[in-house]
């Protein structure tokens, strides 16, 4: 429970910092959103592949690897867009 606190108060810190940042321009965004980006991609890669694969047959696997691949495409579009 105690890491789940602190997961949550890094959130809100997260929340908090990009409101401050939200005035400043273009230069704050160019920092934090690749930042961000990069550290949803790692935790895809590093702690999510490796167990959909130990836990599921190919078809599963390949689902749940697309949803990733969606879920990387959705941030892409949102940057673009935004």
């Amino acid at each position: 429970m105690l890491l789940q606190l602190v997961t949550a108060l890094a959130a809100l810190a997260g929340a908090a910092c990009s409101l401050l940042a939200e005035g400043s321009g273009a230069g704050a965004v160019s920092g934090i959103l690749p930042f961000t980006a990069g550290g949803f991609i790692y935790l895809g890669t590093v702690s999510v592949i490796p167990e959909i694969l130990r836990n599921s047959g190919p078809a599963q696997a390949l689902l749940q690897l697309l949803a990733l691949l969606a879920g990387v495409a959705m941030m892409l579009l949102i940057a673009h867009y935004e």
